[in-house]
């Protein structure tokens, strides 16, 4: 279930909002609750790697695996991750506009078992995690 979508324009081309966004070393200062990103698959980048994400959440550093399952420079971007019987797959998606760039952020969670109780919750949640973090990547990229 799509659990939420935000967009924003950004004021560079595809290729550096693209390049950007795959300098892992970056995603602390834009994306939320990341504290390192790490490709745990052999190089290049590409649709089946795995990347290693170290979260702060609550207070405590969490890890996950995710899968890349979207790699189509400078075009998209796709990774899925299962935790806690709950599987988010998350997609950016980048076309030019302009002399710019929109970009389109979402979600989709599919709980497992009993967590389909709380899909409301886990909604909401996200998109409240997840709203600010295209404002920040647009600051971020333009101020650079």
């Amino acid at each position: 279930m799509r659990a939420f979508a935000y967009e924003t324009l950004i004021d560079r081309s595809p290729d550096q909002v693209f390049a950007f966004m795959m300098d892992f070393s970056r995603a602390p200062r834009w994306r939320n609750l990341v504290r390192k990103i790490e490709i745990i698959t052999p190089p290049p980048l590409a649709v089946g790697s795995q990347l290693r994400i170290t979260m702060d959440v609550m207070g405590k550093t969490k890890e996950a695996v995710s899968d890349v399952w979207a790699y189509d420079p400078p075009h998209r971007f796709g990774q899925r991750n299962t935790a806690s019987q709950v599987t988010g797959s998350f997609e950016y998606r980048l076309a030019p506009e302009g002399a710019g760039t929109r970009i389109r952020f979402t979600c989709d969670v599919r709980p497992h078992g009993i967590m389909w109780l709380l899909l409301p919750s886990l909604i909401r949640s996200s998109r409240h995690r997840y709203r600010d973090q295209l404002a920040i990547l647009k600051r971020e990229i333009e101020s650079s």
